[in-house]
């Protein structure tokens, strides 16, 4: 006969997270870790993954804005030249990309090593950089809708520069 097995919670949506050391969360997540995985070691090792993943894909974001701002040199007066509706949200797409990017840098990729993170134990040590993690994950989130919105407007611009190139409005060159 099987056992009926404690019930897990539902895991909070990621800009939920709780980003307090001492949460009965973040101490739930480190002994299912600790469970799950074995030992601290394994847990330290799974950290330091997760702090890697977000890293990796925050340098995604610096590459997509810096596109962005590239194309935006060789391209964005050609843009305005089309109109305010092209002009605009030229602007407006720039400046949420500007923000996605200092999210990034000032939120993300700010250098705090974990082995640094030291407490009283290894458990509320382990439990700060689950914080740790959780806060920069929050950070990634906002970065990258603030990244999607500037290429929403960036399109918008793009597509209004076009449209007004294929009538004859403007040269596309």
């Amino acid at each position: 006969m099987i056992e009926k097995s404690k019930e897990v919670p539902v895991l909070m949506r990621a800009s939920k997270l709780e980003t307090e050391p001492h949460s009965g969360r973040i101490q739930q997540e480190y002994r299912y870790m600790l469970d799950v995985l074995g030992s601290e070691s394994e847990v330290w090792k799974s950290l330091q993954g997760q702090f890697g993943v977000l890293n990796q894909r925050t340098q995604a974001i610096f590459g997509i804005g810096a596109l962005l701002i590239s194309v935006t040199g060789f391209s964005g007066h050609r843009m305005v030249v089309a109109g305010m509706l092209s002009g605009v949200p030229l602007i407006v797409g720039l400046l949420f990309v500007l923000v996605s990017l200092g999210i990034a840098l000032f939120g993300v990729t700010r250098l705090h090593w974990i082995s640094a993170m030291q407490r009283a134990s290894v458990a509320e040590s382990m439990c700060l950089v689950i914080a740790v993690r959780n806060k920069k994950t929050i950070l990634f989130l906002w970065s990258l809708k603030c990244m999607l919105a500037g290429m929403v407007w960036y399109v918008f611009a793009v597509i209004n520069y076009l449209y007004q190139a294929s009538m004859g409005a403007m040269p596309i060159l």
